[in-house]
């Protein structure tokens, strides 16, 4: 598909391997879900950002094993790696002009965590005219106080749809990436 780049967000060891928080909400199917994405990106030689949180403190310090990206679907020497320190991967990094650049205008996301870095990368993205397309399989969270991982991964998906973007399982992702 021209045009198009698949965006993966946040999907770094910390989330994955339960040492300072427990492993994020399905992280097997997470990653299966990522993997058919991005093996089908690099087939059809769509553009892949990998977005790396970076933080101070918390989970993904900068430099620590728990911050670098999940060896499953690590970036290969020629892809890009964003690194972000904000919720919206497009907020204070260079991910919009990017885009541009190579006439982006349609994403594709997946990644983490649903309900802070994809909804805001989502919504941005929107605001910028972009044709949205999330894989509502192929995001995850960790449950709330309120809510179960389930319930708000569902609850996201409802309101990227009403806010816009096409929110669709990874089995669609793949196929709209193969026309």
């Amino acid at each position: 598909m021209d045009s198009t780049a698949l965006l993966i967000i946040d999907e770094q060891v910390g989330a994955f391997d339960g040492k300072r928080v427990p492993a994020i909400h399905d992280a097997d199917g997470l990653l299966d879900q990522t993997t058919q994405l991005l093996e089908t990106a690099r087939a059809t030689h769509t553009l892949v950002i990998f977005v790396q949180h970076c933080a101070a403190d918390g989970l993904f310090i900068e430099d620590t094993d728990a911050w670098h990206i999940h060896p499953r679907i690590a970036p290969k020497q020629n892809e890009t790696v964003l690194l972000k320190q904000e919720s919206s991967a497009f907020n204070a990094t260079n991910l919009e002009p990017k885009l541009a650049g190579q006439g982006i205008r349609t994403l594709i996301i997946c990644g983490l965590q649903s309900e802070h870095c994809v909804f805001n990368t989502a919504v941005s993205a929107l605001d910028l005219n972009f044709t949205v397309y999330v894989a509502g399989d192929a995001h995850s969270t960790w449950p709330s106080d309120q809510d179960s991982a389930p319930a708000i991964i569902q609850r996201q998906n409802l309101l990227l749809a009403q806010r816009g973007a096409n929110v669709q399982s990874t089995r669609d992702m793949v196929s709209l990436l193969l026309t």
